[in-house]
């Protein structure tokens, strides 16, 4: 079922922004404009999803299928590069919150300093 969701999501993703690309006009005063952008969104937000699980092995039991789709969604998500993505995702789980955490920072938090 994890194949079929992901394949879905992924499917999903691509179809609606070539429609939104090819046939959807810019027009910020256009409320299905707005709806597109929202759907699209969620369809984005659902390959990060996808990656994510890809990367916790759960899309799939079968280890080269589930690297593929793993794969194919950090690249389509933002041209990420998903071994390395997988090895800091490790290292995450394996050292929260400390400075050893790629996704934690240990300096300044203020944004504008």
């Amino acid at each position: 079922m994890g194949v079929f969701i992901a394949l879905l999501v992924i499917i999903s993703w691509a179809s609606h922004l070539a429609y939104m690309l090819l046939l959807q006009p810019v027009n910020l005063l256009d409320v299905w404009f707005w709806v597109h952008m929202l759907i699209q969104t969620w369809l984005f937000t659902g390959l990060f999803i996808t990656a994510h699980d890809s990367m916790h092995g759960t899309i799939s039991a079968n280890r080269k299928l589930n690297n593929v789709i793993g794969f194919s969604a950090t690249l389509l998500f933002a041209g990420m590069w998903y071994p390395m993505l997988i090895k800091k995702h490790k290292m995450h789980h394996v050292n929260p919150g400390t400075a050893l955490d790629p996704d934690y920072y240990t300096g300044k938090q203020n944004f504008f300093i």
